[in-house]
């Protein structure tokens, strides 16, 4: 049946200037802007994820997430964050220069932790995107509490 003739618009086919193009470009842009303000905010103060959350709750265009993309993409930054993180303090802490030690044998209970909490969370994240289906609106409730979480936290640790 014709859109048209149903009472809706024909939609127009994405131009040239539309279309996601590959090098230099605003979207690119701003993609590299959030994952490096986490990245810095993430070594900074381990708290990485207000300028993911700001990237995917107002994605540049022509960017447009599905819910699989959004994940995905997630996924993609959150690695190289993290690996990015992982090698300079494996590379600081073995340095010859280094009197740091970012990795303490008397801490092993607390990197235990961090390994099931993070296994739980993943678990626990993967029936609730296949519970949400396509909710864009859930999705983005979701991290505006988690950025609400974040900033509270921020807040009270400031006066503590």
């Amino acid at each position: 049946q014709n859109l048209e003739e149903a009472g809706q618009p024909k939609q127009q086919p994405h131009t040239n200037e539309e279309k996601l193009k590959i090098g230099p470009n605003k979207a690119t842009f701003y993609t590299l802007v959030a994952g490096g303000a986490s990245g810095f905010l993430g070594g900074m103060v381990a708290i990485r994820g207000p300028p993911l959350i700001f990237y995917f709750l107002h994605p540049p265009h022509p960017i447009a997430f599905t819910k699989d993309s959004q994940r995905a993409t997630g996924v993609v930054l959150m690695f190289f964050n993290v690996s990015m993180r992982m090698i300079f303090y494996l590379v600081d802490t073995f340095s010859a220069s280094s009197k740091k030690e970012y990795f303490i044998k008397e801490d092993w209970r607390l990197y235990l932790s961090v390994i099931v909490c993070s296994i739980a969370g993943g678990w626990l994240g993967t029936k609730l995107f296949v519970y949400l289906k396509d909710s864009k609106d859930a999705i983005r409730g979701i991290l505006s509490i988690f950025l609400l979480v974040c900033g509270v936290s921020l807040v009270i640790s400031a006066f503590s």
